[in-house]
């Protein structure tokens, strides 16, 4: 990858909006949610609660019985991998909702970009992240938002809670997925964390969409295609909203780029990248 990727001229430049998460129960989640992490509901529909979350929005999504939809927890299957938020304090954090019966698949550790990790899930089995620090890149493309990034947490009050940071996603290819999503979507590449001690061949590469971070997984090794399907029951991690100036022109752009034609009609279009991710599409 080189360092003069940009937005095509004629890119629907696109922000992270939302991630849709499916649950068994909405008061239950809501709870943890809101409760637990300290988001705020700002508004309900029919099985629907919308939360701040700071540069996005949760989108929780009352399925009733279902399962995570074939998700398993290995970075090599594509399509999203977890939700992360950034912290002041991830042992603090850690500690409160560990307090509170939250099952952990990580504990707190340092982690490769000077930054410090945990792991854990919601009542549904959605994997979460909170992220302490700023992440310091082996290649950094555009040290303004790097420097942003690093503003950021010496901003961040030790005792802050979590506020949204990124979706993490699984792409088969890197170059194909960064000529989806910096040229057709607009993103701007942050940098890259190469995960030298990694068999697998671990690449992290840092997009921007607007005021959140599509965090991308790529590897030397074989992945495995998403197992996301249409129509299915399914809990946890369900789509990523798009918010676009012109939504007819952005989902043209899309489908002419690779992604799959529009699975879902209406105000908010679903149709699937050419990595197997959903996206619903929402005019700014």
């Amino acid at each position: 990858m080189t360092a003069n990727h940009s937005a095509d001229p004629s890119a629907a430049t696109a922000t992270i909006r939302h991630v849709e998460i499916g649950c068994r129960n909405l008061a239950r989640s809501q709870e943890f949610y809101t409760g637990l992490l300290g988001f705020t509901e700002t508004a309900r529909e029919s099985g629907v609660s919308w939360l701040d979350a700071g540069p996005a929005w949760i989108k929780l999504v009352e399925i009733g019985e279902g399962d995570l939809g074939g998700w398993a927890p290995d970075d090599l299957q594509c399509g999203m991998r977890h939700v992360g938020m950034k912290v002041g304090d991830v042992d603090a954090q850690a500690a409160r909702l560990r307090e509170a019966g939250v099952e952990f698949t990580t504990h707190p550790k340092d982690a490769h970009g000077n930054v410090r990790i945990t792991f854990f899930t919601d009542p549904d089995g959605t994997l979460l992240e909170l992220v302490e620090g700023a992440v310091r890149h082996d290649e950094t493309y555009s040290p303004e938002l790097a420097a942003e990034d690093l503003a950021a947490h010496h901003n961040r009050p030790r005792e802050a809670g979590p506020v949204f940071d990124h979706i993490a996603v699984t792409a088969p290819d890197l170059q194909e997925a960064l000529d989806f999503y910096v040229r057709t979507l607009g993103a701007k590449v942050i940098g890259k964390l190469i995960r030298s001690d990694d068999p697998r061949g671990f690449v992290i590469t840092n997009l921007r969409l607007g005021d959140a971070v599509l965090e991308l997984f790529t590897f030397r090794r074989e992945t495995a295609p998403s197992p996301w399907s249409a129509g299915q029951s399914r809990h946890g991690l369900r789509a990523v909203g798009l918010g676009v100036a012109e939504a007819r022109g952005a989902v043209g752009a899309m489908t002419a780029a690779g992604a799959g034609a529009v699975l879902r009609p209406g105000p908010e279009p679903l149709l699937i990248d050419p990595h197997g991710l959903p996206l619903t599409i929402t005019t700014r």
